[in-house]
């Protein structure tokens, strides 16, 4: 229905223009509370949030200027703008976005119950002795200009009153997935049905002349109010529930991450214990080895002395270090891997040098190198021909490095699902758990014979 605001009165649109603003700043409080508009962002993000509210406000003035029925006007303006504004700025804040929609256009209906029982118990009392007053139509203009007023009074007390203990039980935005939005969004679209609903069939138009719903039925009054707070309360349950489920979902993944960080000690301890165990074992024999060299050289026997030293030299070379990476550490991880490379016949190169300038421990590196390792020895142990092979570099840039490890594939192999699968996925989580620490990312491809995983881990001199 089109606007023409020359036939209102000053009453009705001061109190149009009263209440915009005020619902754009509801809004806008609701939204932050799910998308961080404000906290931790930029002064000029700041400003186009800004920005971005006072455009809504002057599109919403523009509208009800045009149309004295907003409903679905109303929705293009307060939901669209803000929509392609997160689309644009957010997108990875998309379905917070429409839930503060759903929830604000819930909470404007459902305030819409309330203000209307308290409104049409106050007309009845404002209208009181309009028979008696000499000039009719100057005492229902004035009181319906005050009764405007004072229904746009309630209405912006009853959203306060609603946002209120949404800002208070929402502590900090949290990512909200597609399934979690259409469960916190059921008791919010039933609100807007049934707001609908009733504001269909509040006056009927019949043969006999118009039916006034209220008027009628006058339990109404206090029955839908009642409804609205009801569903008000349940869906405040529902986000309250949902609030303590996010904490429940961090504490398990920070449960988690301790399991996988304790199980990645153990490893990189085992590691260490059977690198030395095998150093302890050639120290112990060598003794031994010095004397049978001797008994071997006094007697003559060049031959056996020179295969006896050969064999040697193939204990010695299984503790040697072949990498040299600048820290006992990793030194251990790589050539372990090396060595078990090797006993599988694959092709190993490796381009890795430990700098500590960069400001990560190298336990978390030792984590990262031991895990890709790990998976790649497996891999391509099963892979044939020029596939056995397994190449890792590392490529350093101003502010970040980047591991890189490649390794061949049997494409024909199936991998059953046993309990070295499962602490080959727990692996991979360990190096993008120590990815994010870092603000870093973890990139995977594969193909039917190559599989290449690419760590990007961004440098933390400030920790050194």
């Amino acid at each position: 229905m089109l606007s023409n605001i020359a036939d209102m009165s000053a009453y009705q649109i001061i109190a149009e223009l009263i209440e915009i603003p005020f619902r754009v700043i509801g809004f806008f409080i609701i939204w932050d509370r799910f998308v961080p508009l404000f906290t931790g962002e930029s002064k000029n993000n700041k400003k186009k949030v800004f920005v971005l509210a006072v455009i809504v406000a002057v599109t919403e003035v523009l509208r009800w200027c045009i149309f004295t029925d907003g409903f679905p006007f109303w929705m293009i303006t307060m939901c669209g703008i803000p929509l392609i504004y997160a689309y644009t700025y957010k997108k990875e804040r998309i379905t917070e976005t429409v839930f503060s929609l759903i929830l604000f256009v819930n909470l404007r209906y459902l305030s819409y119950f309330v203000v209307n029982s308290i409104m049409s118990m106050v007309s009845k009392r404002m209208m009181a002795g309009m028979e008696m007053s000499a000039d009719v139509e100057a005492f229902v203009s004035l009181r319906v200009g005050i009764f405007f007023l004072i229904s746009e009074a309630i209405y912006i007390l009853m959203l306060l009153v609603e946002i209120l203990p949404l800002a208070l039980i929402i502590k900090r935005p949290e990512k909200m997935k597609w399934m979690e939005l259409c469960y916190l969004s059921v008791m919010n679209i039933a609100g807007i049905i049934l707001t609908r609903i009733m504001m269909g069939i509040a006056i009927l138009d019949t043969a006999d002349g118009s039916i006034v719903l209220l008027d009628e039925k006058p339990h109404l009054l206090w029955l839908l109010p009642l409804v609205a707070i009801l569903l008000y309360f349940g869906e405040l349950s529902a986000i309250v529930i949902w609030q303590k489920y996010c904490v429940f979902r961090q504490q398990s993944e920070l449960y988690m991450a301790r399991s996988l960080e304790e199980e990645a000690i153990r490893r990189r301890l085992d590691d260490t214990e059977r690198y030395y165990d095998q150093v302890r074992k050639v120290r112990h024999e060598m003794s031994n080895h010095m004397t049978n060299i001797r008994g071997l050289a006094e007697q003559g026997l060049n031959e056996d002395l020179c295969r006896y030293i050969t064999d040697i030299d193939d204990t010695i070379r299984s503790v040697e270090m072949r990498y040299s990476t600048g820290d006992p550490v990793t030194d251990v991880v790589l050539n372990d891997r090396f060595r078990k490379a090797e006993e599988n016949g694959i092709g190993f190169s490796a381009n890795f040098v430990y700098d500590a300038s960069w400001g990560i421990p190298v336990y978390d590196l030792s984590i990262v190198l031991s895990n890709i390792l790990d998976n790649a020895v497996k891999a391509a142990g099963s892979a044939q021909g020029e596939l056995k092979y397994i190449n890792m570099n590392l490529a350093e840039r101003k502010n970040v490095i980047l591991l890189v490890c490649e390794n061949g594939l049997n494409p024909s192999e199936v991998v059953s699902k046993d309990m070295n699968d499962i602490w080959h996925g727990i692996g991979l989580k360990n190096v993008e758990a120590i990815a994010e620490r870092y603000d870093g990312a973890v990139n995977i491809k594969k193909t039917d014979s190559v599989y290449k995983i690419s760590v990007l881990l961004k440098k933390c001199p400030s920790v050194t």
